[in-house]
């Protein structure tokens, strides 16, 4: 069978998100395995960037476009990633069929769009199949389900794990000191492993996880980047600003794994008492069990090969009915009737988020400033601690020089000399001459 034309639709590629590196693999494994994907994207970002998605693909030869009169030849299928890029290919393409990816429970622009010529809708874990079937009605012949994957030629295999964990990870772009990573750190502190963190919100982008994972013995992450560490060789455990879930073992990973390791895995909230509890349940020898069954099971050459089955699926399914026009019609602007009104919601989140982004700001120099008077006080609070240090020696060295005094006021009291004189002050004649020339001498009596 001949290669597809695929174009594939995504509402971004400026960042590093699950869906952006998703498209990227994908598109290049379609290309080595001979067909002709086309990337399409409105947002592409900073597209020049050599550590750019879409400079990726571009290097790996894959079509990158942002505006689909680009494209001159029809594609063979559609392949949705968000409804506002899905439905734009459609419209332009009027006689391609189509499938929509679902990767998020949440979501708005995981809403599946409700075309006659979507043939099938994908949910890439359970949860994701609830959403299109239990939210939006979609009946369940219509939907599939096709778990994420990790390309095994770029994630290999670590050396074993240590016995107990040395060094760990948080690997998310969500893991900031305002979501949840302090519980981490404190959890690790308690513990005694060293901890590392990358993400976008700590500033700390990674370009190639696969050449830094194996460095790590336990890993805290969700979905996507949860299998990619299971399948390098690293312990898991789930973790995310959503929850906390557990240490995915070879007992639980065939459940867990049913819902992509995501939110439904996530019902506990992030408590470092929580994470102690799962760290405590560290087994490398399980560890291995688990990513030996990952890498048998979530390899990215099979599932894109279930993935291109359901094309040509989905295009026989497409040339054996026609579809009415009107119908279509119909369907987009019940589309359309019920986005349009979000537009004018969008506008005003978008003035709401201006406001927040300047009170941000605003705090932020606050706090910076609070930062500034704290170190200050800190330094005046060491200073009077050092002073206080001072006095205490000083009052330490006066007492030991008062008991000195003492002691010698004492060894005098008790001297032959002044037991003598307490005698002769005791005769009744000669005590009172000595203290009659005492007064004489001092001033006390008047010559």
């Amino acid at each position: 069978m001949g290669g597809l034309r695929v174009l594939i639709t995504n509402i971004t590629l400026a960042t590093r998100t699950g869906t952006e590196t998703y498209v990227r693999d994908l598109a290049i494994k379609l290309l080595k395995q001979g067909h002709t994907p086309i990337v399409y994207c409105t947002h592409l970002g900073a597209s020049t960037q050599t550590d750019s998605i879409v400079e990726e693909l571009r290097v790996a030869t894959v079509p990158v476009v942002d505006n689909l009169d680009a494209v001159g030849a029809v594609p063979d299928i559609i392949h949705g990633h968000h409804h506002p890029g899905t439905v734009t290919a459609l419209l332009h393409f009027p006689e391609v069929p189509g499938i929509f990816f679902c990767h998020d429970w949440l979501a708005w622009h995981d809403h599946p769009p409700l075309l006659p010529r979507i043939q099938y809708y994908v949910g890439v874990d359970y949860t994701c199949r609830d959403r299109l079937i239990l939210r939006h009605g979609i009946s369940e012949d219509r939907v599939r389900v096709i778990y994420n994957s990790v390309d095994l030629d770029k994630f290999c295999l670590r050396p074993s794990l240590p016995k107990f964990p040395k060094r760990a990870l948080v690997f998310s772009n969500q893991a900031s000191e305002h979501t949840y990573l302090r519980a981490v750190q404190q959890a690790c502190a308690r513990t005694g492993i060293a901890l590392d963190v990358i993400g976008a919100s700590v500033g700390n982008v990674c370009i190639h996880p696969e050449k830094v994972l194996g460095n790590y013995d336990l890993v805290f992450a969700k979905a996507r980047c949860a299998l990619e560490a299971m399948a390098v060789g690293c312990a898991v455990i789930l973790c995310d600003y959503r929850g906390a879930g557990s240490m995915v073992t070879a007992t639980e990973m065939s459940q867990l794994r049913r819902f992509n390791f995501g939110i439904r895995t996530l019902q506990e909230p992030v408590h470092p008492d929580l994470l102690v509890r799962e760290i405590t349940r560290y087994d490398s020898d399980d560890a291995a069990e688990v990513s030996r069954r990952i890498r048998e099971t979530a390899g990215l050459n099979a599932t894109v090969n279930e993935i291109v089955a359901l094309y040509r699926e989905a295009i026989a399914s497409h040339q054996a009915k026609l579809i009415d026009p009107k119908v279509e019609a119909k369907a987009v602007s019940g589309y359309l009737y019920s986005w349009t009104p979000r537009y004018g919601e969008y506008e005003l989140l978008q003035a709401s988020f201006s406001h927040l982004q300047i009170e941000s700001e605003r705090q932020q120099a606050e706090y910076s400033q609070l930062q500034i008077e704290f170190q200050q006080l800190q330094l005046k609070v060491n200073q009077l601690q050092a002073e206080n240090g001072q006095t205490k020696e000083q009052s330490a060295q006066l007492q030991a020089e008062h008991s000195q005094l003492q002691n010698e006021v004492t060894a005098l009291y008790n001297s032959t000399t002044m037991q003598l004189r307490q005698r002769l002050l005791k005769l009744p004649i000669l005590g009172g001459i000595v203290r009659f020339l005492y007064r004489l001498v001092t001033g006390r009596l008047p010559l």
